[in-house]
């Protein structure tokens, strides 16, 4: 009976690495496309530097994010919402205003109903974030904000995304400018 266990212990086993091996390669592609997936509302924009940082630690689940660069070009999602050079610069509002009915309607959770001058408007709580480039002119973040206090869309939260770091002086030290 001795035998008969020792040889059962001592005997080799093959060892299949397959199931082992698509394990790690679905994990990768799980990483892959949630990294992916988190950075698509984000534009390559130069970020403003914040002289005073606040951490943006806890974001809401569902925050609009709107990327405004340098030629006053508005892009959600990856998407153009507004263009200077395509439409006119009077129909910004009417463009802008357009997609913020449409995040209220569909992706903001948290509205409340009120009474503001003797007209009952839905007041958004939950905040959009906006991200200018730092060498936008103003006027064209004015324009977004002008649309968000519309009654229509009565975005009243507003978060303006910065940067703790200059990234503009890190890629002109690397060009060695």
């Amino acid at each position: 009976m001795s035998n008969v266990i020792d040889d059962i212990v001592n005997q080799e086993v093959p060892l299949d690495m397959t199931p082992l091996i698509d394990c790690v390669f679905l994990l990768m592609i799980f990483f892959v496309l949630v990294i992916d997936l988190s950075q698509k509302d984000l534009e390559d924009l130069i970020l403003p530097k914040a002289v005073y940082v606040v951490p943006d630690d806890a974001p809401p689940d569902v925050r609009p994010i709107i990327n405004i660069g340098q030629d006053g070009r508005m892009v959600y999602r990856g998407n153009k919402v507004f263009d200077p050079a395509i439409h006119a610069e009077t129909s910004a509002p009417a463009h802008i205003l357009n997609l913020l009915v449409e995040w209220k309607n569909t992706v903001v959770k948290d509205k409340e109903d009120q009474v503001l001058g003797g007209r009952k408007v839905t007041l958004v709580n939950d905040p959009v974030l906006v991200r200018a480039d730092k060498w936008t002119e103003w006027h064209w973040v004015g324009v977004f904000m002008t649309a968000c206090s519309q009654p229509e869309a009565a975005f009243w939260k507003l978060e303006l995304a910065l940067s703790d770091q200059d990234k503009e002086a890190k890629l002109l030290r690397r060009q060695g400018r």
